[in-house]
């Protein structure tokens, strides 16, 4: 049997592995065929040093692979230079015939490792960072061996699978694209995504593109079953998310439904907020690789969810957000630039505060500090409030932001170390302020630097009503999920919890080695 080593930055087809000359004695694999167990220890064999690297032009080199609990390690000690294997030498400064090159493929940058049978090839999905941002850089051993070798092998390869994720048996994910999102740019973000799932068996993926505003909503409602299906990923801008757990939500089941059926979000829209802060959350750079490989990772995080009333429209859900002032009016306003993608919040944000439009509104909320919390029921927001720790505030606010989670997108650090499953939302106000401080608190948005300015407000709560005051404008309005709604009263109220696709994981390899 043979073993031999391919390595590419970009993923490598099992049909593309280029053709070499390999020693036709080489005993690679110490496995039960032979009557040997693995060798248990810092490192085990993998390959008896009979593994030989594929270079990009089809020469090969030597190869040593090998297995600890942290991770799958490639030596090379002849003399390869760096440029030739992109790894980095570990005995700079020493003559070429004592150095090692060596490359690990740590853990958790795995996503799993899957036989092809037919073509004896052994994929490792690899996504390792470079600079913090992920890249695939997918590791294929070719093997040459009896059925009972691959037998073999494919028991090792599910035994180390199961170590680089947290899913549980196969997984069946709906998947909902908008092709119109981000100026177009939805499909190709989710190319990129589908190409890494694709290479994961246990993970099947049944699209849909949607064609029409709604949509997604009512699939999610009427035709998801949480009984064969295992989550949502959603290729959009949040306003689609906005829409499946509105779809969730409205269910006969609603709560087993947003218990059952975490929802991931590929950033395919202008905003992104979910996405960034649920990469964020978990240590990962912004970007769809990023969010695909969290999703294939299988682990989940809390996300709170509010019930919203107004007096002209039915309940509806809210996950993220409600913005008025100068925020609303660059969200909303700036519609007709959605071909600018995330640039259009910038070009017409310099309108608006050249012409700023202040909120003037009575806001009533309950304070996180308080020792109770609301009522399960929301009150009808016609009728007054119930009972409690109610602190009221009426002013002319600059800012007015509502937030769930830590990023309002995938440039606004709006509520630094915020949890999108701690119970608390924050509100972010800037009251009175001048066009300089409103500047400023528009120009730190990114880095979180605005909760440092001198006028800035960053409140914490667990319920609250906002009444705006005096007749409405063409420029006076609510943006609630990224979504324009009425301007007129409006409370968000806590409601059943819903969970999301992507967390940190660092999990240890324990006993990887063991299946060979």
């Amino acid at each position: 049997m043979r073993v031999c080593f391919c390595q590419s930055s970009k993923a490598a087809s099992f049909l593309s592995l280029p053709a070499v000359n390999t020693p036709s004695s080489a005993t690679c694999l110490h496995t039960a065929v032979s009557g040997c167990s693995p060798m248990l220890g810092d490192f085990w064999d993998l390959s008896q040093g009979h593994c030989l690297y594929v270079l990009p032009n089809g020469s090969a080199r030597p190869v040593n692979v090998q297995v600890n609990e942290a991770a799958v390690v490639l030596k090379f000690s002849d003399g390869l230079s760096e440029q030739d294997t992109g790894m980095r030498c570990c005995c700079r400064g020493k003559r070429p015939d004592e150095s090692k090159v060596t490359k690990e493929l740590k853990i958790p940058d795995l996503l799993g490792v899957v036989l092809d049978p037919e073509k004896a090839l052994l994929r490792f999905v690899h996504c390792p960072r470079r600079s913090s941002v992920r890249v695939r850089e997918d590791v294929i051993l070719q093997i040459q061996g009896d059925s009972e070798v691959l037998k073999q092998t494919d028991k090792w390869a599910k035994e180390l699978s199961s170590k680089c994720h947290s899913m549980k048996g196969p997984r069946k994910y709906r998947v909902f694209i908008n092709p119109a999102s981000g100026s177009g740019q939805a499909q190709v973000k989710w190319e990129i995504a589908k190409e890494l799932l694709d290479q994961l068996p246990w993970i099947q993926l049944e699209e849909l593109r949607t064609t029409h505003a709604g949509q997604a909503e009512e699939v999610a409602e009427k035709e998801v079953n949480p009984e064969s299906c295992d989550g949502i990923i959603v290729v959009s801008g949040d306003g689609m998310v906005h829409e499946v757990f509105n779809g969730l939500s409205k269910r006969p089941d609603a709560e087993a439904a947003l218990r059952k059926l975490p929802v991931g979000h590929i950033p395919g829209g202008s905003g992104n907020a979910l996405a960034t802060s649920i990469n964020h959350s978990a240590g990962e750079s912004f970007g769809a690789l990023e969010a695909a490989f969290l999703i294939a990772k299988g682990k989940t995080q809390p996300l709170d969810l509010m019930t919203v009333s107004q007096p002209s429209r039915p309940l509806r859900t809210s996950f993220l957000s409600l913005s008025g002032a100068i925020i609303s009016d660059i969200d909303l306003g700036s519609e007709s630039m959605r071909f600018l993608g995330g640039l259009r919040f910038a070009v017409y944000g310099v309108y608006c505060l050249l012409n700023p439009k202040p909120l003037q509104a009575e806001l009533t909320y309950w304070p996180a500090t308080a020792s109770t919390v609301p009522g399960s029921s929301p009150p009808p927001i016609e009728e007054a409030l119930p009972e409690g720790p109610w602190v009221t505030i009426t002013d002319s606010f600059n800012v007015f932001w509502a937030i769930n989670m830590a990023w309002a997108s995938f440039d606004s650090h709006l509520a630094p170390g915020l949890s999108m499953g701690s119970g608390t939302w924050k509100l972010a106000l800037l009251r009175n302020a001048s066009r300089a401080t409103l500047t400023k608190f528009l120009l730190n948005l990114e880095n979180g630097g605005h909760v440092n300015l001198e006028k800035a407000e960053l409140l914490e709560c667990k319920a609250f009503r906002l009444l705006p005051q005096g007749s409405s404008g063409s420029r006076e309005r609510f943006s609630l999920d990224g979504e324009e709604v009425p301007f007129e009263g409006i409370q968000l109220w806590p409601s059943l919890g819903g969970h999301v696709l992507g967390a940190f994981s660092e999990a240890p390899c324990d006993g990887v080695v063991s299946a060979l």
